[in-house]
């Protein structure tokens, strides 16, 4: 038969991230530009219920936690501050806006943690167009 050889690799080498890695990788220690993130997670606000919280559908089903929160990536000065099983809360910063309907982009932290979330991950374009389907296998 075929010789195979089986090899299994974290989803860091292959996406980066937001967070843990970001911090943490010997390639901006120096002050180097360091690895791109690869890896975004979008969600939509569903409620307002204060006038500096929204509700999110992005929960702990669909992100990593384990490490640091999702990172609000168009939102500077936001942060999330609280994930439930289905649900993102995220605390809005002075000037910020975050209207019900609006899809918001978040960085993640510890990627390996995300990838067994999905079965399928869209790849997007340049304008964010779903252009390919990634199957994960955990």
């Amino acid at each position: 038969g075929l010789a195979v050889r089986t090899v299994l690799r974290s989803g860091c080498y292959l996406t980066h991230d937001h967070g843990l890695y970001a911090r943490t990788s010997p390639l901006t220690r120096s002050g180097g530009a360091g690895l791109w993130p690869a890896l975004e997670v979008y969600a939509p606000v569903v409620s307002r219920p204060e006038t500096d919280l929204a509700i999110l559908t992005m929960g702990r089903r669909d992100v990593s936690f384990d490490q640091d929160m999702p990172v609000p990536l168009d939102l500077v000065a936001s942060i999330v501050t609280k994930l439930n099983d289905q649900h993102a809360f995220l605390r809005l910063g002075p000037g910020d806006r975050a209207d019900v309907g609006a899809w918001l982009r978040f960085g993640i932290s510890h990627p390996c943690t995300t990838f067994d979330k999905w079965r399928l991950i869209p790849v997007l374009d340049g304008d964010d167009r779903v252009v390919e389907m990634i199957r994960t296998f955990f």
